[in-house]
């Protein structure tokens, strides 16, 4: 039997049942006959057409395996641009699955788009497809990246992505499009709606400068951007992508048409994109409306798995009878499905399903489903206002922190533009003056035997403009001085400003707390109770107030290097215990604190006053995340290394070993929740740096928490 008569008999089945609809029983006929078809084939090309047919005709567990295997045939038929479109659409099938998006990647890695093949890359393909079926594979990464990384390591990749973005971005449009698509996948799943927003601007101006036949990295982002723009109420841009995206599907249609694939089918994803169309029914006009309504119709008239999801969840029916004021109709659609799985497990779909409800009960006088609608709504409003509050603050530090760095990178590049300048001011400078000495040496060689005189009169003029250049040099020297100087000032006028402000405000919290304190004392013995309990909360509170005031303070100090360190002999035993006693009021009731009392008699030649402050910064630290159990102070001598290490010990939450750094940077909290400015481990590091040692978290303890403060022998004298 001839090639040409099998592929005649394939498409007389084909089109015999193609007609019909779509249902279960339908594709296995189709899918036997295409087996039948395929049996007869004698070649890769042969075999081609009608496995594409078989891969978009089987259920999607079946068709991933046929999907590799389709690969392979089409490079044996030599048709690159068919192998390189089923690995576009295998990554849509394995989102989940980064290992085996990286196996698609490699595939690619076998093409080459020169004119001459290699042994690792034995296949051609044209440039552009090539590109495009890469960056289509780097874009689904992304997305299995942002959605299976961890909220830590997802601001942390956040955080590195716009720092390449805005200090160092790629020259390629295709590495732009890819890092700007991650920026994008990372914010959307952290719903900052503004900043997401900007960068989807950003990406949209890149898409356009890709060529017109990469339809699907188009396809790709429109379907992100529509999604994007429709929840951040951006209704007119959700409407536009989605129309390119629709043109996009009918140009892949087209295309597949063409090659003689004729069960590609897109229903489910027009449906959806009628369907957010129609959610936005008071941008649409009235043709616009009966236009997208009656294509969703149909389409869940024709398709069967289109008409399931319309009946979890009616959108179109919903939206329609809203916008021509059929709130009755609609409430009853709203009523069926706001409680199934589909709407419920979708936070943005369940408030925008409670507005449309409490719309549509107000209008009918449905008070009883309006009280619940409402009562659902407010709830939802205040876990999602919640969320919101802390996503807004997590973007405010990704915001802080591109501009610290942003800051930084421009102080950088003014330092190398100085740099450059002075050198090639220096390098002009000199090869001025060695031209014009060469010049003089020229004049003076020619008019040596008759101008004495004249050559005179040309090294004095040098010497003065050599002068003139100096005079210059100095004031620019003198310019450079006085403005160190100045930015010194500042930096003093900073620290006095904030001791200023630190001593007005400690003086009115003393008279607070003393009012207090007189309040309780005058009080008879009914209210006196209930007075001292409240004076110790406003004198904690205050305690709490100073406490932050004097970490910005120590702060400031260390900044501007006005930290003093009077070193001296100091007992540690009697240290130690006046540290503890000026945090036992800090603990909880069920806490015991307690000191190490093998800790040997010995004396150490430190500043007394830094350690104190180190050990009770650690101490409260500790108090502050224990609310049961012990705390617990120790110090040791460490002879090989010359150093003497104290160690604060509690039961208490603990700390990750991953954030052992991250606890030692300012203004860092693990639990928002906590007191305190987030200075304190910071100013505890950094005094223990001054007095030569260091605070490190000890990682090896997991019952709670374990900081050592470890500082240099210098001279121990042991106290007997």
């Amino acid at each position: 039997m001839s090639t040409k008569y099998i592929f005649l008999a394939c498409l007389f089945l084909l089109l015999s049942v193609r007609s019909t609809a779509t249902t279960e029983e339908t594709q296995k006929q189709i899918a036997d006959s295409l087996y039948i078809c395929l049996s007869k084939a004698e070649t890769p090309a042969d075999s081609l057409w009608i496995m594409e047919n078989l891969y978009d005709v089987l259920p999607r567990a079946n068709g991933n395996l046929l999907g590799l295997e389709l690969f392979d045939v089409a490079n044996r038929a030599g048709n690159s641009s068919a192998a390189l479109n089923i690995l576009r659409q295998l990554a849509n099938r394995y989102l989940a699955n980064d290992s085996m998006l990286m196996e698609l990647y490699n595939k690619t890695l076998s093409y080459h788009d020169g004119p001459t093949p290699t042994v690792d890359s034995p296949y051609r393909a044209s440039s552009d497809e090539l590109k495009e079926t890469r960056t289509f594979l780097r874009f689904a990464r992304n997305i299995h990246r942002a959605n299976h990384a961890s909220e830590a390591k997802r601001r942390e990749l956040l955080q590195e992505l716009i720092n390449t973005h805005t200090l160092n971005q790629p020259t390629d449009i295709y590495d732009q499009a890819v890092l700007l698509h991650s920026i994008c996948t990372m914010l959307s799943r952290t719903g900052s709606d503004a900043m997401l927003t900007r960068y989807v601007d950003k990406l949209d101006t890149l898409i356009q400068q890709l060529p017109a036949s990469a339809i699907s990295l188009h396809n790709a982002y429109y379907v992100h951007a529509a999604l994007i723009y429709s929840q951040a109420n951006q209704f007119e841009k959700a409407y536009q992508c989605d129309r390119k995206t629709l043109e996009a599907i009918r140009q892949l249609e087209k295309q597949y048409k063409d090659r003689g694939r004729y069960f590609r089918n897109y229903d489910s994803s027009r449906y959806v994109i009628y369907q957010r169309i129609l959610s936005n029914h008071t941008k649409l006009s009235q043709p616009e409306l009966e236009k997208y309504y009656k294509l969703a119709m149909q389409l869940v008239a024709k398709n069967p798995e289109v008409a399931e999801t319309n009946r979890n969840y009616p959108g179109p029916q919903i939206f329609y009878n809203m916008a021509i004021k059929n709130y009755a109709q609609a409430l009853e659609h709203i009523k069926h499905c706001i409680n199934t799985p589909y709407v419920t497990n979708s936070s943005y779909r369940l408030m925008q399903l409670l507005r449309n409800e409490i719309e549509c009960a107000e209008a009918v006088n449905d008070k009883e489903t309006l009280l619940e609608a409402s009562r659902r709504y407010n709830k939802k409003l205040e876990s999602y206002l919640s969320e919101r509050l802390d996503e807004k603050y997590k973007e405010l530090q990704v915001i802080y922190d591109s501009y610290e760095m942003r800051n930084s990178y421009d102080k950088l590049q003014l330092e190398k533009q100085n740099a450059e300048a002075e050198s090639m001011y220096m390098i002009v400078a000199i090869a001025a003056v060695a031209i014009f000495i060469l010049l003089i040496s020229v004049v003076i060689l020619f008019r040596l035997y008759r101008n004495n005189r004249k050559l005179a009169r040309t090294l004095d003029k040098s010497n003065r403009a050599l002068r003139a250049e100096s005079s210059h040099l100095e004031k620019s020297k003198s310019d450079l001085l006085k403005a160190r100087d100045e930015a010194k000032k500042a930096n003093y006028m900073k620290t006095d400003f904030i001791k200023n402000m630190s001593y007005e405000v400690k003086a009115p919290l003393k008279a607070i707390n003393e009012y207090c304190k007189l309040i309780t004392d005058c009080s008879d013995a009914s209210n006196k109770k209930y007075l001292e309990r409240f004076s110790s909360l406003v004198e904690l509170n205050s305690e709490l107030l100073s406490t932050i005031i004097n970490d910005v303070l120590h702060i400031s100090e260390i900044d501007s290097e006005s930290v003093p360190v009077h070193n001296r002999p100091v007992e540690l035993r009697p240290l130690c215990t006046m540290v503890l006693d000026g945090v036992r009021h800090r603990l909880s009731p069920d806490v015991a604190l307690m000191f190490d009392t093998a800790s040997p008699y010995i004396c150490l030649f430190t500043d007394p006053q830094r350690v104190h402050q180190i050990l009770l910064n650690l101490l409260t630290n500790a108090a502050k995340f224990t609310p049961k159990g012990s705390i617990t102070l120790a110090y040791s001598v460490d002879s090989e290394k010359e150093t003497v290490t104290f160690s604060v010990t509690d039961t208490g939450i603990g700390i990750k070993a991953d954030k052992k750094d991250l606890i030692f940077e300012r203004f860092v909290k693990l639990d928002k929740e906590t007191q305190g400015a987030g200075l304190g481990l910071t100013i505890s590091r950094l005094l223990a740096r001054i007095l030569g040692g260091d605070v490190i978290l000890d990682t090896t303890y997991t019952k709670g928490a374990r900081f050592l403060l470890i500082l240099p022998k210098n001279k121990i004298l042991k106290i007997q």
